[in-house]
């Protein structure tokens, strides 16, 4: 039933990844659509930028290269992917040079974080990749 789901526009980097704009306590940022990523992260130098309140935690995120990071949450008030509206929305926070300095060397603008499976399993998320088009259930 496509009625009962928010469809969201994505486009791809020459790179192949998926990439949306998404809206932090109204404020535009750019996200890569990460479907192996366990949760949605933000880039750790960007917290002052959102307005973000981040609560100190022990977390660490283990990567597919097996390596631990520190990760710290917060709590954005409002996170919007388009017209598909999350309150209250418990989002990680954690170094994302990597993934950043490795598109700088394509020539691709740095991006604000990574949309993972804690919202692509909330809204059921369906990717119709021959369209670019992320469906999320309201």
């Amino acid at each position: 039933q496509k009625r009962d789901y928010t469809a969201i526009q994505l486009k791809k980097f020459v790179t192949g990844h998926l990439y949306l704009t998404v809206q932090i306590n109204n404020m535009d940022a750019v996200f890569i659509l990460d479907t192996g990523a366990g949760a949605t992260v933000i880039d750790d130098k960007r917290e002052s930028k959102f307005e973000l309140n981040t609560l100190i935690t022990d977390n660490k995120a283990v990567g597919v290269g097996g390596g631990n990071m520190a990760l710290r949450q917060s709590i954005v008030n409002n996170f919007k992917i388009q017209d598909y509206n999350i309150n209250d929305f418990k989002i990680h926070l954690m170094n994302l040079d990597h993934v950043n300095n490795a598109l700088k060397r394509v020539g691709i603008e740095e991006i604000d974080g990574v949309i993972g499976a804690d919202i692509l399993l909330k809204g059921k998320a369906i990717i119709d990749y021959e369209n670019l088009v992320l469906f999320l259930k309201r």
